[in-house]
């Protein structure tokens, strides 16, 4: 099991909820695959990855998205303000975490995070825009040769430009599902 570079994930504002739900039962998010998605949207994940732990990750990552808006941590695109979901998580969920997660989550403090909600709301109202933008092209794109399907064009962008890491095939692959997702709202 690989250690948690806990101050590289206290750094990032957003991550995926399932990220997030590895890091509550100590699970480096480095080690699991990143997940495919069905046609449902539903997130599919290899569970050699978890150390016998996938099923209370499962449910937790359940839980999670079913409390993502209603409690005001989602950010859009299967995503989570991290400080106000560990707020959430330590503070209404009372669950268990590593030390580190939990004097983090203990410091986290709501009222400093309002006070930056509006400049929140227009970084997320840019990155939707961004998204609707990449879906936009995307369609254009099915009359390119390479681009008839999703997986034909994420194989020649990753091979057009693989020294660029945003083109990787699973970087390519999330941001068309998350365009996608964005497109519809």
């Amino acid at each position: 099991m690989v250690a948690i570079d806990w101050d590289f994930w206290f750094s990032k504002p957003y991550i995926y909820t399932w990220q997030a739900a590895a890091l509550i039962h100590g699970i480096n998010p480095k080690q699991i695959k990143f997940p495919v998605r069905d046609a449902a949207g539903e997130l599919h994940f290899d569970q050699t990855n978890f150390d016998g732990r996938y099923e209370e990750f499962r449910l937790t990552l359940d839980l999670l998205t079913e409390n993502a808006w209603i409690q005001n941590f989602s950010a859009q695109n299967l995503r989570v303000d991290f400080k106000r979901f560990l707020f959430w998580a330590r503070h209404i969920r009372k669950w268990q975490m590593p030390p580190r997660l939990a004097a983090f989550a203990q410091g986290v403090d709501l009222d400093a995070l309002d006070e930056n909600a509006e400049e929140k709301a227009n970084l997320l109202r840019d990155e939707r825009n961004t998204l609707q933008i990449i879906w936009a092209l995307r369609t254009m794109l099915k009359e390119h040769q390479y681009g008839k399907t999703d997986r034909e064009l994420i194989y020649y962008l990753s091979k057009t430009y693989s020294d660029k890491s945003g083109f990787k095939r699973l970087a390519l692959e999330m941001k068309f599902a998350e365009a996608q997702v964005a497109s519809e709202m």
